[in-house]
């Protein structure tokens, strides 16, 4: 299970505006200008297709009247779930902010409601195709991303930063089952997730090819992997914050070497061309030459990285290195 066990909230009907079977023709869509539009029901939205583009899930953020989208305090939005082989809307309903949607090849399909207001709070929603919840779970936090795997048998949802303890939280859900398997506080950066749904499992992509999985406990599968996937990411940003936290942990000395080269290959990809990140990979290059008892190269880097800025937080280290050398 994951750090802590998150309440699934009360399953509630769906308030579905039209019959399941379209015989009249309404499902007839158009899609222009990364809109689609039900002219019968005088509808238009954001879309996407499920992978063999069987389904396609629309939303809007708006007020009914259309005036007003994005943030408001009130004036619900709608979405419509197609099925296009059938020519039939199965769902036509509203929720206060629908976002993000997507649906799987059984119709089964996931939106995130960002609420009215501005309290950073959000609900992850995952439905039948007949729109019957099999996933409600309200969050303190907004959410961040969210997605379906290919067959409709696994969700996650990534919140972002929040003072509460939903805040920066991923979180894998069971829709056969309909539970959570985990939650938890995600240590590495990643660019993409995708699912292995025979092994219930997340899987992590990384900028650059690499990859790393989440089992159905929450934890990593090979942490080693995750490491050398994320040192070896073409993100530069990835590089330096994966570096930086495996030397805070500790790691043998036969990973220092590895850590270093990640590093330095970071500053090649892009960190010294940007002021806010040069100063911070000079830093945990220092710390990677100090741990490997290189001196001198650690106290030229903590230099440099101090000029750069001088909040860096290595002047301590720099002093003490300094010292020691006399």
């Amino acid at each position: 299970m994951g750090m802590w066990d998150w309440l699934f909230g009360k399953r509630k009907a769906v308030r579905v505006e039209s019959p399941p079977k379209n015989p009249s023709g309404s499902a007839r869509f158009e899609i222009k200008g990364g809109l689609l539009t039900l002219p019968t029901r005088g509808y238009y939205g954001l879309y996407k297709y499920s992978p063999k583009k069987a389904w396609v899930i629309s939303w809007n953020d708006s007020t009914p009247d259309g005036r007003r989208g994005g943030h408001r305090e009130e004036g619900e939005g709608r979405y419509v779930l197609i099925d296009v082989a059938n020519d039939a809307v199965l769902v036509d309903a509203r929720m206060p902010r629908p976002n993000n949607g997507a649906v799987a090849e059984n119709g089964t399909f996931c939106l995130e409601d960002w609420h009215f207001g501005s309290t950073l709070s959000g609900t992850f929603h995952v439905f039948t195709s007949q729109g019957l919840p099999i996933i409600t779970k309200v969050l303190t936090a907004n959410i961040l991303q969210s997605g379906i795997s290919r067959n409709g048998l696994l969700a996650y949802c990534l919140t972002a930063n929040s003072p509460t303890e939903n805040g920066r939280k991923l979180a894998l859900y069971d829709l056969k089952e309909g539970v959570e398997l985990f939650v938890v506080t995600p240590q590495r950066a990643f660019e993409h997730i995708g699912f292995d749904e025979k092994s219930l499992q997340l899987v992590v992509k990384v900028s650059g090819g690499g990859e790393y999985r989440y089992g159905p406990d929450g934890a990593l599968v090979d942490e080693d992997a995750a490491d050398e996937a994320m040192l070896s990411s073409t993100n530069y940003t990835e590089v330096i914050l994966t570096a930086e936290a495996m030397l805070q942990a500790g790691c043998p000395t036969s990973e220092l070497e590895r850590i270093l080269a990640g590093v330095i290959g970071s500053r090649a990809l892009g960190a010294d061309a940007d002021p806010a990140w040069k100063p911070t990979a000079l830093k945990v290059q220092g710390l990677a030459h100090e741990a490997l008892g290189q001196a001198r190269e650690a106290i030229g880097c903590y230099e440099e990285a101090l000029r750069l800025n001088p909040k860096i937080g290595v002047k301590r280290k720099l002093d003490s290195l300094l010292k020691r050398q006399g």
